[in-house]
Parts: structure tokens; C-alpha cells; sequence
């Protein structure tokens, strides 16, 4: 049941591996036109992401932490106009200043904000209205780019740059919470008609091997990007083994049908209440309907396909596959380093295809889909790495995050492609669920 949608969506994006490398010989007009183009592409996806829902489904939040997608909008926007225009655009006049409290941060760092459930309450502004804060705020951030003094350039650059990369986060967001929202409809309505692709056939389960010994994890790009992915340093690996791909949802589901959500002897101590808590049964997501099991997708409901990678579980859970398997998750240092150089790239946002995939990324020995269908679930704790400095600047600092937080690796098919990098470290709460992650993994050798 589409919904009748808000705008004419936009000219699709062409799919790329990552984004133009800004010009070598970094030329004042190169490099103008170069971050003017990944501006636009940034805010234009966006945009192509709510171009299938109507006015009615901005407003919708279904999770005490997450938000509406008019929310998502002007929040991003509002990321740009603090971070970039109100301190670098001499005579920049603000959009209006209530935004500010409305679209703020969900953060005390930024100042007096909403609390998160209440953001499910803004009617007003209405959806055109922040239609328009976006155009606004895009022709400053535009004419800026092309009128700053060169000696300026450089440091808008980095501002711009981290706007796109917080833009880029909150369209995976967007995504999750569009997803459960309308799951959480009874009438379970879809997002956008599926695309058509050929059949992919399953691939068999391979394991790489890895001899251990030191090697270098974390970024050392100099680029603008989150500051829990740096310093660059370096790690002692034991020998270890990674599986060449996820596990699959038929690979899960034998787990179910061993009674592996009855076992206590599977989960740790927090995993077993929460599940009893939360009356985990299956993933989320899953559902028993005509005497077989059917996932919701955000287009819509359909048949479970037992070679798709498993999607949508808690760290409780893919740890308790994992032990069930007599296996175990990997460590974050053990993905980074199969994943460094490898070209396995599988399903992200810019494919269109917004759902896990089974078997892409062929021709290779292994390891598959490292990056995109779903995030990989790893073993570390998301705990600062080696000589971390907290990088003061808005959005940036991750440090606040550094509890009750485990790290994924690899992306989604809703992660954007230059946001999935062997270095890309995101982090989530054990229990959540809503995100679109999976599990791969490991033993020792």
C-alpha cells in the first residue's frame, strides 16, 4: 500500500564504489567544484529517500529513540547551518531561530533540545516548510563555497565534509526508522516497489584463514571523519579463521527450530533476560503467517529466503548463534584486517536495492559482502582506541558513547558507499535490533 508521495522523486544517483577523490593538484576552483558536487549529492539523496512517503508518514516515530523522517530532514539541515554558516558566512541571516531548539542535537552538548519522544509531536513546521529550510540552507552552503577567500577554503572544506558524512549517517537512520514505522502499521505498507533482479544463487559457507601476528587497524586519512576511527595503530593477532560470508536466514532458523531461544546455556547472563524481557522468538521483523515464516522488508511483506544473510539481530543474539555454532563473533581488529584491501563489496544504498542479498560479490575466493547487506556484529566493546583524543568539534566526538556499546563493521544495504570502509567503525546498544545487522564468524586456528 504506497503511500502518495510528498515530492516527483528525484533523478536517481548512479551508483559509484566511493566518491570522487578531491582533485590532486588541489586548485581553488577544482577543489570548489569538487566539494560543491558532493554537497549536492549528499543533500540530493536525501531528498530521493523521502521522495515515496506522504506528508502523513514524516510525522510518524515508533521508537522512543528514534525519529521522523521530517525530523531527519531538518535536523541535517540544521547540521549545516550551525556547524558551517552561522560561524563562517559573514551576513548569513538564520532560517528562523526556533529550529534550533526543535532540530538541535538530541544532545545537552548543543543546549536546551527536545526530548526524543516528543519530536513525534511536531506538526508544525509543516513538511514544505522544511522543504524550504533545506533549499535555503543549500543555496548559502553553495554560495559560500564558491565566494569564501581561498585562504578560508580549506577549513570550510572540513566543515562541509563533516556535514556530508553526519548527512550520510542520518539517511541509514531515516531508512531504519521508516522501516519500523511502518511495520509497526498493521496494515504493514511498503516504502517503494521492489526492484527487479536476477536470481542469485547461495554460495557455500568458506572460511579465511589469517596467520595473526602485527598488523594496523584505524584510520589514517587525514580527511574529516569520526574521531573514534583514529589513531592508526598497531595490533598482535593470534591465528584466526573468518567465515567467507554472513550467516544465512536458513542457517538461523536452524538455530531456532534447535529450541536455541529456550537454551540458557547459549546467551550470556543480560542476553537471557533481555530475550526473556522482550520475548525475543526470532528476528526482528520475522513472522510466523499461513505455516511459514515471512519478513517484513520495506517493500513490504514476503517470503522468508533461507540464503539471505540474516538481518536484524541483537549482539545477544548473534552471540548466542555463534556459541550455539561453536563458533564465536570476531574481534573488530580480526575484520579490519581480513577486510583491508579485499574488493567484496556487497549491497549498499546505492545499488537501490534496499534489503540484504544472498550470494553477491562472486568471483573471489572469499571473503563476500564484507561491506554492504548487513552489519557484521563483532565481539570488541566500543572502547576508545590507543592514544584517542577527543576531537572537539560538533558531531565529531564520539567519546560520550564509549559504554554499553558494541562495535559493527562492514555497512548495510542502507549504508552509503563511501560511509563503508574496512575503517568504518559504527557502534550500537547489545540490544538493539532495528538496525539492519547480521552476523559473521570467526574461530581460532
Amino acid at each position: 500500500m504506497p503511500a502518495k508521495p510528498l515530492a516527483a522523486p528525484a533523478p536517481s544517483v548512479a551508483p559509484v564504489a566511493a566518491d570522487l577523490p578531491p582533485p590532486a593538484e588541489g586548485t581553488p576552483d577544482a577543489l570548489r567544484l569538487w566539494l560543491s558536487t558532493r554537497f549536492h549529492k549528499a543533500r540530493q539523496r536525501t531528498a530521493e529517500l523521502v521522495a515515496p512517503l506522504g506528508v502523513e508518514d514524516l510525522m510518524v516515530q515508533s521508537l522512543p529513540d528514534g525519529a521522523p523522517a521530517k525530523w531527519h530532514l531538518a535536523h541535517t539541515t540544521w547540521f549545516f547551518e550551525s556547524t558551517v554558516l552561522e560561524p563562517c558566512a559573514p551576513g548569513y541571516r538564520t532560517f528562523d531561530p526556533v529550529f534550533h531548539q526543535l532540530f538541535t542535537a538530541l544532545d545537552d552538548r548543543f543546549g536546551q533540545h527536545l526530548p526524543a519522544p516528543v519530536l513525534r509531536l511536531l506538526s508544525r513546521p509543516t513538511a514544505a516548510e522544511i522543504m524550504r529550510y533545506r533549499d535555503h540552507v543549500n543555496g548559502a552552503v553553495l554560495h559560500l563555497i564558491d565566494q569564501v577567500p581561498e585562504e578560508r577554503l580549506e577549513n570550510i572544506s572540513e566543515r562541509v565534509q563533516l556535514g556530508i558524512v553526519h548527512e550520510r549517517r542520518h539517511q541509514e537512520r531515516l531508512l531504519s526508522d521508516v522501516k519500523h514505522a511502518f511495520w509497526s502499521n498493521p496494515l504493514r505498507p511498503t516504502y517503494e516497489p521492489p526492484a527487479t533482479l536476477p536470481p542469485s544463487p547461495p554460495l557455500e559457507q568458506r572460511w579465511v584463514g589469517h596467520a595473526g601476528g602485527v598488523v594496523q587497524i584505524g584510520r589514517d586519512d587525514p580527511s574529516p571523519g569520526f574521531d573514534h576511527e583514529r589513531p592508526r595503530h598497531a595490533v598482535m593477532l593470534r591465528p584466526f579463521a573468518l567465515a567467507g560470508r554472513p550467516v544465512t536466514n536458513g542457517e538461523y532458523l536452524a538455530f531456532m527450530q534447535d529450541g536455541g531461544y529456550a537454551k540458557p546455556t547459549c546467551w550470556l547472563g543480560d542476553g537471557w533476560e533481555a530475550a526473556r524481557a522482550e520475548d525475543w522468538q526470532a528476528p526482528l521483523y520475522w513472522e510466523w503467517r499461513e505455516g511459514g515464516w515471512q519478513v517484513f522488508t520495506l517493500y513490504g511483506m514476503r517470503a522468508l529466503d533461507l540464503h539471505e544473510p540474516v538481518c536484524h539481530v541483537s549482539w545477544y543474539e548473534a552471540d548466542a548463534y555463534a556459541r550455539w555454532a561453536g563458533k564465536r563473533l570476531p574481534d573488530e581488529s580480526e575484520w579490519e584486517a581480513v577486510a583491508a584491501g579485499k574488493e567484496c563489496i556487497g549491497n549498499l544504498l546505492g545499488n537501490g536495492h534496499r534489503h540484504p542479498r544472498p550470494g553477491v560479490c562472486r568471483g573471489t575466493e572469499g571473503p563476500w559482502q564484507m561491506f554492504g547487506d548487513v552489519w557484521e556484529w563483532t565481539r570488541s566493546a566500543f572502547m576508545p582506541y590507543p592514544g584517542y583524543t577527543p576531537v572537539e568539534s560538533d558531531g565529531a566526538q564520539s567519546g560520550r558513547f564509549m559504554a554499553n556499546r558494541m562495535v559493527v563493521r562492514g555497512g548495510s544495504c542502507v549504508t552509503p558507499f563511501d560511509y563503508a570502509t574496512p575503517t568504518t567503525r559504527h557502534f550500537l546498544r547489545p540490544t538493539t535490533r532495528t538496525a539492519f545487522t547480521g552476523i559473521r564468524l570467526a574461530e581460532d586456528a
